[in-house]
């Protein structure tokens, strides 16, 4: 009986801790003081919360906007380690795959920087180790010289099959992008298996994956029909495993000739009337900043949605996660608007509350 329990993953304590951290992310009302003080200010107001060891680690090499950014992804990433750390069994199987995400960031950070001549030091700086891959994993990978080393010692570790002809095709002069579409196609094919659906917490929790290929889906093709390119090259970026939106659908709308037909198409989603308002924006102005704000903001009331329904599931703490992620990047956002001189109220836009 008790290694049953120990397979099926210590839900409720998990969930208990999950729900006190979540208890401690920014609330609403720290956003609108945030955006009234300058970088100096967030950087002392992040240096008496959660934040408070980074912030106090980074100090004396970094400043400003470099302060912010680097502490709160020091954070995300100490964060999710330790979450992964008190989960056990199915439940520590599944968060440590939905968090594999930040590995294959991680990877293209590396490759990207390999690729451009970046220092170790500049690529180091990028990296937010909050998956499977450690520090000591992912310098090991920035030690190489070269990014067909970085994607030779990947594949010799046995965990990831690199197609041969995405190699051959790199190292003939092709760019990274082909070999960046197959980690995010891959992560999502893992995901998706890792997940038995023996309940129905664990089937909503497929629901919500595939909600979030369907919003990734969405994206690239907005972006990529905006800027005209063909619908063949379109095609290669898109995911199968959608709720909504199956290859076959994601192909036909990739066909249409107009961004304007596009936009047109997406009344027909289950799910439109919650992102209507972006939607409608980007056909009037063509700025789809407000439509990719709306995708997410959907995205966060599923998993919010999940999460209340089935306290003791994977779903709350998948929730945090999510929500951990997003504070992260409003943070961000707070810091290079502050930094570029954008106002106040042109920051709040970009941001996800």
């Amino acid at each position: 009986m008790k290694g049953q329990s120990l397979r099926r993953g210590n839900y409720e304590y998990a969930t208990t801790r999950v729900k006190a951290k979540k208890s401690s992310l920014l609330t609403k009302d720290n956003y609108p003081k945030l955006l009234m003080m300058d970088l100096n200010e967030i950087g002392r107001f992040m240096g008496e919360t959660k934040y408070k060891v980074e912030m106090t680690e980074l100090a004396t090499r970094y400043s400003g906007v470099d302060l912010i950014e680097l502490g709160v992804s020091k954070n995300l990433a100490r964060t999710y380690r330790e979450v992964i750390s008190f989960c056990t069994g199915d439940l520590r199987d599944m968060v440590s795959t939905y968090l594999r995400r930040w590995d294959f960031w991680n990877i293209k950070t590396i490759l990207r920087g390999k690729y451009s001549g970046a220092s170790l030091e500049e690529i180091q700086e990028d990296l937010v180790p909050a998956g499977n891959l450690n520090e000591e994993s992912l310098n090991s990978l920035i030690s190489l010289n070269t990014p067909r080393e970085v994607l030779d010692a990947l594949t010799a570790k046995g965990d990831m099959h690199i197609p041969e002809e995405l190699l051959a095709n790199f190292e003939k002069g092709g760019t990274l992008a082909p070999i960046e579409d197959y980690f995010d196609k891959f992560y999502y094919e893992r995901l998706l298996a890792a997940v038995m659906p023996d309940t129905k917490p664990k089937r909503d929790f497929l629901t919500l994956i595939k909600r979030e290929i369907d919003i990734t889906n969405l994206r690239t093709l907005l972006k990529l029909k905006q800027a005209n390119i063909p619908a063949e090259k379109i095609r290669t970026y898109l995911i199968k495993g959608g709720r909504d939106l199956d290859l076959a659908e994601l192909n036909r709308l990739a066909g249409l000739e107009t961004f304007d037909q596009l936009i047109d198409e997406l009344s027909k989603l289950p799910f439109y009337n919650e992102i209507k308002e972006g939607v409608e924006t980007a056909k009037q102005t063509g700025n789809l900043s407000e439509a990719m704000l709306a995708l997410q903001h959907y995205l966060v009331s599923e998993s919010e949605k999940f999460s209340h329904m089935y306290p003791l599931s994977v779903l709350p703490v998948i929730d945090f996660l999510i929500r951990k992620r997003i504070e992260v990047d409003n943070l961000r956002i707070i810091a290079r608007g502050k930094a570029s001189g954008m106002q106040p109220d042109a920051i709040k836009k970009l941001l996800v509350m």
